[in-house]
């Protein structure tokens, strides 16, 4: 059956975040997820076979190195071509996002209740907030949603980076992890306004009452650390960003009232599974 929304990422060694991801998503309204190994060793297999046994994902393998674009790298590229060659059938939109990035909205809506309002375009860009350690050096126990609380403070006249929900079927090509290509027209923000797709600072002013993005982009201190190193290791090393890594600006608590709920899905999810 078609659904109506899906979300496709690119993951490496990510088992522990894994089931995390797919109960919030599926919270938010997401039915189906086109997933791209990037050649992980740890147990991702294991957590994700009860949603690949009932259809609910979908696990390409993809260990193309992270090379060159800037230092983003063209697996990310391809993979996200290939999840719109493979499955433009198979869900009116798909999001495009990263594992550590958590698509939501703000009202308490499900997402399948306010895409409709943009169907007249060929993609919608979702501004992002983004999120550092919180003060953990390492990992705490617990979700990501209920751990890390502090985001970057915005002014109403900052850039703000986005990410793409797009209908598969008017997207070419991805231009990188944030824009597309499309066969005619151009994406929107929620407000209706225009997004250059060859501008990869994203919109301004913000805007994200309807729809919303939040990236841990750092989660603790140890797990920056990491991140930097793994991506030094696919020759596509990144700065550790000391700065952005602590991001204390302003409280946000908007996803915790998710926890119980997420967690719940995912005890359940074992449970069955067991």
């Amino acid at each position: 059956m078609r659904a109506y929304l899906s979300a496709c990422t690119i993951y490496r060694d990510a088992a522990s975040y894994l089931a995390e991801w797919i109960e919030f998503h599926r919270l938010m309204g997401v039915e189906r997820f086109f997933l791209y190994d990037n050649g992980s060793a740890d147990g991702h297999r294991e957590v994700l076979a009860p949603y690949v046994d009932d259809g609910t994902a979908v696990v390409h393998d993809w260990p193309m190195p992270f090379v060159g674009d800037g230092g983003r790298g063209l697996a990310l590229r391809h993979a996200f071509d290939h999840c719109l060659r493979a499955h433009r059938e198979d869900s009116r939109w798909i999001a495009f996002l990263d594992i550590d990035e958590f698509l939501f909205s703000p009202g308490g809506d499900p997402l399948p209740r306010l895409l409709p309002d943009y169907e007249e375009y060929p993609g919608l860009c979702v501004s992002r907030a983004e999120f550092g350690t919180s003060g953990h050096r390492a990992r705490p126990p617990g979700l990501v949603i209920e751990n890390y609380v502090h985001r970057r403070r915005v002014k109403p006249d900052d850039w703000v980076p986005v990410k793409s929900v797009v209908d598969p079927h008017r997207a070419i090509v991805s231009l990188g992890p944030h824009t597309f290509h499309y066969r005619s027209g151009a994406p929107v923000d929620e407000e209706g306004r225009p997004v250059d797709q060859l501008d990869q600072r994203g919109v301004k002013p913000v805007a994200w009452s309807r729809f919303r993005i939040h990236h841990y982009w750092s989660k603790s201190q140890e797990e920056l650390e990491r991140k930097s190193a793994q991506w030094g290791s696919l020759g596509a090393a990144r700065e550790t960003l000391g700065v952005r890594g602590r991001l204390h600006g302003d409280v946000d608590e908007t996803l915790r009232r998710y926890g119980p709920a997420v967690r719940e899905a995912i005890a359940r999810r074992a449970g069955e599974s067991g």
